[in-house]
């Protein structure tokens, strides 16, 4: 089936967030790009700084990737749990996923020179 058929509300769809430690973000996208349900996958680092201070004048900050997946509601479970598992978020201060459902969305395309 053409990814472009997927435009619209025509499939059910559902959007993972998953937040995981600072550089699996591109691993877990070479992993996810071809299972079957998985109609667009993306990642991007984030970097924040929190409101807890180590000592006076520093404060606390962390990095993450944040991964961005859009699944066919059938497939939605397996890839969560595969998701869960490969991000190895069974582990204290791994990271969390998010599932909300989606109505309209579809594919991002990658371009000619995608390296994966």
């Amino acid at each position: 089936m053409s990814a472009l058929a997927h435009i619209g509300r025509a499939i059910d769809k559902k959007q993972l967030t998953a937040i995981v430690r600072a550089g699996e973000g591109q691993r877990l996208v070479e992993i996810f790009a071809e299972k079957p349900g998985v109609l667009s996958i993306s990642h991007h680092h984030a970097r924040g700084v929190g409101g807890r201070r180590i000592r006076d004048g520093q404060l606390y900050f962390d990095e993450k990737d944040v991964l961005l997946l859009l699944v066919e509601t059938e497939f939605v479970d397996e890839i969560f749990s595969t998701l869960f598992h490969e991000a190895r978020l069974n582990q204290p201060g791994a990271g969390m996923i998010v599932m909300e459902k989606v109505l309209r969305g579809h594919p991002m395309m990658p371009f000619e020179g995608a390296d994966w």
